[in-house]
């Protein structure tokens, strides 16, 4: 079966609703953990404290890291 880059797309969609949906932890590296609280918000949890991130934060955290990286 050949793998469209819409149907990646799709897919790619429903493992993050399903994230979200989920109320999900997942462990990144060097102790830290994202912890997706609804579709519009999700908190960092690190040795040193934790911080809620909303869409807007989010959006400018991508936003800084393409900028630098050069990612478009």
């Amino acid at each position: 079966m050949k793998l469209t880059k819409q149907r990646l797309i799709e897919i790619i969609k429903e493992e993050y609703q399903s994230i979200l949906n989920e109320s999900k932890t997942v462990r990144l590296s060097g102790g830290i953990d994202l912890i997706f609280q609804d579709r519009n918000s999700a908190q960092i949890i690190g040795r040193k404290g934790k911080i809620t991130l909303d869409r807007q934060d989010a959006k400018t955290i991508v936003y800084a890291v393409q900028n630098e990286l050069s990612i478009w």
